[in-house]
């Protein structure tokens, strides 16, 4: 019996020691600045376009769509970038994905919607930071 007195004490004190003694659960470390610089680098490695893309909406007579599309196509070129129709074209609207470099989103915005706007060749461009610019054609009958 005097063992299993000694046996109570020594597991009572262990149990208070290590109530005392016991460390604060550890904070999760913050990996948002980790994150974010692999992100960065991630986006300066690839090349990648930004994604913020904007819309241009704009309408024309149901016979000059092939060449507005066109039109579009030719104004990307010329400032640097690119532009591709977005297939299936489905009911009244056409949708043209530019990808465009960032400082002439501007540029291509007004001479895009103003349609008698041509605008020169600038060729390359000194940013590689491109910009996604959806461009709505809507047929009128």
């Amino acid at each position: 019996m005097r063992w299993i007195i000694i046996v109570a004490a020594a597991c009572l004190l262990v149990g208070l020691a290590l109530f005392l003694f016991r460390r604060p659960p550890a904070k999760e470390p913050d990996l948002s600045p980790l994150a974010t610089s692999l992100r960065e680098r991630m986006d300066t490695l690839l090349n990648a376009p930004s994604l913020s893309s904007s819309t241009i909406e704009i309408s024309v007579l149901k016979s000059q769509l092939n060449a507005e599309i066109d039109r579009v196509k030719i104004l990307a070129v010329k400032l640097g970038g690119s532009a591709v129709t977005k297939e299936p074209v489905v009911g009244p609207v056409t949708e043209l994905i530019a990808e465009i470099p960032e400082e002439k989103q501007k540029i291509f915005k007004d001479a895009v919607q103003d349609g008698l706007k041509d605008v020169p060749d600038t060729g390359p461009t000194v940013s590689s930071k491109k910009l996604v610019v959806t461009v709505q054609i809507k047929t009128q009958s």
